[in-house]
């Protein structure tokens, strides 16, 4: 049985502190239940777009409080994790900045193309992974430590 829950529940789990596979089941059950009874499915559709948004921007911004949060843990000095990080930020955020950026590319392109996530899987693997390019400080070797003087 393969389970898939996606990110907002990241910021879902950061606002209400339940980690309960179950949860994200009966959250799922209701899914169905919105799908093939459709009275319920326009009780959803009748909630005014202010308040659907207002929930979605508190939760896409938990989400990305968690990334934050995550990169807090992120070895920046020495390594090309910065390089990495803003390299993955700045493909996330052209079709943002530049909606039609992948419009004239195939349909795989435009899936992929604004993938962070993938641009930050290949940039770490290509930095971090890759025998030569990886620029991390290496501490000094330690000296063995001194005999003790012998005594007569």
């Amino acid at each position: 049985m393969i389970v898939t829950v996606f990110a907002q529940n990241v910021g879902l789990v950061g606002m209400t502190r339940v980690r309960s596979r179950y949860v994200a089941a009966v959250a799922g059950g209701i899914l169905v239940l919105l799908g093939l009874i459709p009275k319920l499915g326009d009780v959803v559709a009748s909630l005014p777009g202010p308040v659907v948004g207002g929930a979605g921007l508190v939760v896409f911004a938990t989400v990305t409080a968690v990334g934050i949060n995550t990169l807090r843990k992120v070895e920046f000095d020495g390594t090309n994790n910065l390089l990495i990080v803003a390299v993955s930020i700045g493909i996330g955020m052209l079709p943002v900045v530049a909606p039609t950026i992948y419009h004239t590319f195939p349909t795989w392109v435009q899936i992929i193309g604004g993938s962070a996530t993938i641009a930050a899987f290949l940039l770490n693997l290509l930095f971090n992974h890759t025998p030569g390019l990886n620029k991390a400080k290496t501490a000094p070797a330690e000296a063995a430590p001194a005999e003790p003087a012998a005594t007569s």
